[in-house]
């Protein structure tokens, strides 16, 4: 019994895995990781101007 339930976390583990990597290379594949500082700017400029409408 406890071979199968070893057998049962190792496929889990192993799926698992293949998800986080399949995400990854689609990521990669898609273009998520270009330009990543163009989106660190944007924040905080949409963060300036809520700062600025609420007055403070």
């Amino acid at each position: 019994m406890l071979e199968y339930l070893t057998l049962g976390e190792f496929v889990v583990a192993l799926l698992m895995g293949l998800a986080a990597l399949s995400a990854f290379v689609w990521a990669v594949a898609s273009g998520v990781f270009r330009d990543v500082e163009a989106v660190k700017h944007q924040v905080l400029r949409l963060e300036g101007e809520d700062y600025d409408r609420r007055g403070a």
